[in-house]
């Protein structure tokens, strides 16, 4: 009937409800996948208890801050 349930699904919507307009706010899997690229920061916030998953270690995810080409600026 084109529903979609489970974990995944659960997790999503419990994160979705944390993030602020115009925020993403990712799980701690996607976090570590991504830590280590140049053009995004991720930074960790509040550990939360959310039903039905216990404790989860929310994280935002941003465009790193852009360095200018010309350092005397």
């Amino acid at each position: 009937m084109g529903d979609m349930f489970g974990t995944t699904v659960n997790l999503a919507a419990r994160l979705t409800s944390l993030a602020r307009p115009g925020s993403v706010v990712i799980d701690a899997e996607l976090a570590a996948a991504l830590e280590k690229e140049p053009d995004l920061d991720v930074m960790k916030i509040v550990r939360r208890p959310v039903r039905g998953l216990g404790i989860i270690q929310p994280s935002v995810l941003r465009r790193a801050a852009t360095k200018p080409d010309d350092p005397s600026i």
